[in-house]
């Protein structure tokens, strides 16, 4: 009979273990990458000085675009700084690609310094149950017009091609309270 209960009660324990455990049930439900060059979407570089002050410059960016489920019944993150974060961890070969086409790593920050262009992002801090995020980033590849203050040019179409062909050779990182709770592999997507 001892055994009887403690079977039971080890059963009971393993029922609860499982059924507290904090797993995201999050989905991939789309991701594309595309290079774009609409204002609407990546913004404009505005000129403050020499003859051309006061326009814009549309700058040249490779965009991605995901959408993630939640298909849990609790909501996941939050509005605050430790909300839902999103981040792209690009594989060696895309890196690699990215500096043979622009000349540095474009998923480093700190690499857009003296460009003229950077990088930026946009995307929910919380996902309901049931409900789907949207998540944006752009890297801006340089623009089309000669401007000392934005020094970086387009790309020629051929090399903008290679990357956007390779531009998913990379992982999607989701990201809650500073800590990583799950990956997507976006080449299998």
């Amino acid at each position: 009979m001892k055994r009887f209960f403690m079977l039971i009660g080890l059963l009971l324990f393993f029922a609860l273990l499982t059924a507290c455990s904090t797993r995201p049930s999050l989905e991939l439900v789309s991701s594309r990458a595309d290079i774009v060059n609409d204002k609407s979407k990546v913004g404009a570089i505005g000129i403050t000085e020499g003859d051309k002050k006061g326009q814009e410059l549309v700058p040249t960016a490779l965009y991605y675009e995901f959408e993630i489920k939640n298909n849990g019944n609790k909501k996941m993150g939050g509005m605050d700084e430790k909300g839902l974060q999103v981040k792209i961890e690009p594989n060696d070969k895309l890196v690699a690609i990215s500096k043979e086409t622009v000349g540095f790593n474009i998923f480093n920050p700190s690499s857009y310094e003296g460009t003229g262009v950077g990088y930026g992002n946009s995307f929910y801090g919380e996902i309901q149950p049931n409900k789907n995020g949207k998540y944006i980033f752009t890297f801006d590849l340089g623009v089309s017009e000669e401007n000392p203050q934005v020094p970086l040019r387009v790309p020629s179409k051929e090399k903008l091609n290679k990357l956007k062909d390779d531009a998913l050779d990379a992982s999607l990182i989701v990201i809650l309270d500073g800590k990583e709770i799950t990956r997507f592999n976006l080449k299998k997507k």
